[in-house]
């Protein structure tokens, strides 16, 4: 398993090569799984919604969604920070498609029906190291609190 998480994040990342196409759906697996675990708990509702936004924010597969998960929960355990997965989100993708990744991330949050936080400052250093500014933060707070 390790070898093959290495495999993804020691690539190129060139546009046609497979394994950095997986890059992206597993640094946002990866920062979505540092969420759901910050409150110290890992909820059913949490773990149902995150292959959800996985799947329909980043078209990952049925049959993909169980082997990327545990990529993910290897990467979280190896890494020392959200660095390095923030840095593939930064590169792949505009900044309003960064403010729907944390509009999906904000969901995660409020799926156990309660901010911790925790979970409030992890939201800030991620809005902070995807470049969203702390109006855009809020905005996307409030939008998937309102709903």
């Amino acid at each position: 398993m390790l070898k093959r998480l290495l495999q993804v994040f020691a690539a190129p990342a060139a546009q046609s090569d497979p394994v950095s196409e997986e890059r992206i759906p597993l640094a946002a697996a990866v920062l979505l799984l540092e969420v759901a675990h910050t409150d110290g708990e890992f909820h059913q509702t949490e773990q149902d919604l995150l292959g959800s936004l996985l799947k329909s924010h980043f078209s990952v597969s049925d049959d993909a969604l169980d082997d990327l998960l545990e990529l993910a929960h290897e990467a979280r355990a190896n890494s020392h920070d959200l660095h390095q997965f923030t840095r593939e989100i930064n590169k792949a993708f505009s900044q309003p498609e960064k403010e729907q990744i944390i509009e999906a991330v904000w969901q995660l949050v409020y799926a156990d029906g309660r901010l911790d936080h925790y979970e409030e400052a992890l939201m800030r250093q991620l809005g902070v190291l995807i470049g969203l500014s702390h109006r855009q933060l809020i905005e996307a707070k409030l939008k998937v609190s309102r709903s």
